[in-house]
């Protein structure tokens, strides 16, 4: 009967062993690489990039020593490039500028990330436009601050731009990033720009997720947007937008997410939304079906400015004197021989003087300005997250990381991988490592059994 059992036991854990190698058989793998997979010029500019970190962070210069970078903490090497991913809460330090003496086209840094340091400070260096070689740029929860700098547009090779819970970037969205060709994800998420939204951005035509949720930007939805053609993804919530929803953002093909609560748009969804049964919109229900009222009026926040005219002055003319002389002529003189002198009567007429000159002069009124409080942001609930490694994933998505868990690094696929050796990642996305793992706990299990 026991031996009955152990066979029953052993049957069903190889059983389960099958299934689970079968699942992750197709999971992608990420081979590390190491400085000698690169050429000498390659390793040598990059070098001189990642010194400069490492001079302004100086958590980082107590680690990174030597020449070889790929076995630098918080580096990793694969072929197509050297990747740095920095979690050190308690580091202090500023970003650098490039240095010059850097023949940049042979500089092989594909992604800079920084999560959850509040010491680093210093704002966002221009002169990383120069990183022509860059694919991914991540700040979040960091205390860098300044603005978004226009010369970054230079980046062509740029794919992903994140800054997430950097209160202290302020300034505007611009305008000149829509010349970056190859972006697909844009997130400025808990900011607080204060901004209208670039029409020129309407050329973005590789861009698919754009988040400028919990920021200050303001004005009304650009209805050339719709060019945005395969956008799928956008989020504006929480911010100081208004005016009424453009009906020509239906004619985007791909788009799929529209999410904006919390601002001050009026009237209703547009037809053309609502018979798009592919799109999700994310706004108040007074704007929605039977709730809505046509032409309800917006509560965009305005300023009201209140001229007085400038001083008026009024002068009166000085007092005259009018003079009247009368003069009678000479009488015929009388039959006697003594004739009287000629008689002349003056009258003298004098108007009474006018009352002084009087002024009168109004005060300025100072201006009165009337704002409506700004709604405080609110995060959205965190996904349930299915991906190994992760503590927290995307908000749409429990299939994409937006942080791992401590030990591992975040992929641009938004997966999570293990650092080894001093932060070296030789190992797989993560799932058959795991089957292989688990066949072996399963074997011992049936066989002890």
């Amino acid at each position: 009967m026991a031996l009955c059992v152990r066979r029953l036991v052993l049957a069903a854990t190889l059983a389960a062993a099958v299934a689970l190698l079968l699942c992750t058989s197709s999971a992608p793998v990420v081979r590390a690489a190491g400085t000698a997979e690169f050429t000498e010029t390659q390793k040598s500019n990059t070098l001189k990039v990642l010194q400069a970190f490492a001079r302004a962070i100086p958590e980082l210069g107590k680690k990174w020593t030597g020449d070889d970078f790929c076995w630098w903490g918080f580096v990793m090497c694969v072929s197509s490039g050297v990747s740095v991913s920095v979690q050190l809460s308690s580091a202090a330090g500023t970003l650098p500028e490039m240095p010059d003496s850097v023949d940049y086209t042979k500089v092989i840094i594909t992604g800079l990330r920084f999560f959850l340091m509040p010491e680093l400070v210093g704002t966002l260096p221009a002169s990383w436009s120069r990183l022509q070689g860059l694919t991914s740029l991540t700040f979040w929860g960091c205390g860098v601050s300044g603005t978004l700098p226009p010369s970054w547009r230079s980046m062509k090779s740029l794919t992903s731009v994140w800054i997430q819970d950097c209160r202290s970037i302020t300034g505007t969205l611009p305008p000149e990033w829509a010349s970056m060709p190859l972006l697909t994800t844009l997130r400025l998420r808990y900011l607080p720009l204060r901004s209208t939204l670039p029409t020129q951005w309407s050329s973005m035509t590789s861009l698919t997720i754009l988040s400028l949720d919990s920021t200050q930007v303001y004005g009304t939805l650009p209805p050339g947007w719709s060019g945005m053609s395969n956008a799928w993804l956008l989020q504006l919530e929480n911010c100081d937008l208004s005016g009424s929803l453009p009906s020509s953002w239906s004619a985007m093909p791909k788009l799929e997410k529209v999410s904006l609560r919390g601002n001050h748009f009026c009237g209703c969804v547009p037809d053309s939304w609502a018979q798009n049964a592919g799109l999700d919109v994310s706004i108040e229900d007074k704007h929605k079906g039977s709730n809505c009222i046509a032409g309800t009026e917006c509560t965009t926040p305005t300023t009201t400015t209140t001229t007085t005219k400038p001083p008026t002055t009024t002068t009166t003319k000085p007092p005259t004197t009018t003079t009247t002389t009368t003069t009678q002529p000479p009488t015929a003189p009388p039959t006697t021989t003594t004739a009287e002198p000629p008689t002349t009567t003056t009258t003298t007429t004098t108007q009474p003087p006018t009352a002084p000159p009087t002024t009168t002069t109004e005060a300025p009124s100072e201006p009165t300005t009337t704002a409506s409080p700004t709604a405080t942001p609110t995060p959205a609930p965190e996904t349930e997250c299915g991906v190994d490694g992760c503590e927290v994933c995307e908000g749409d998505s429990a299939a994409r990381c937006a942080r791992c868990g401590e030990g591992y690094f975040l992929t641009d696929e938004r997966t999570c991988l293990v650092y080894c050796d001093g932060g070296v990642a030789a190992v797989s996305s993560g799932a058959a490592a795991a089957a292989a793992v688990c066949v072996v706990v399963l074997l011992s299990v049936g066989l002890a059994a």
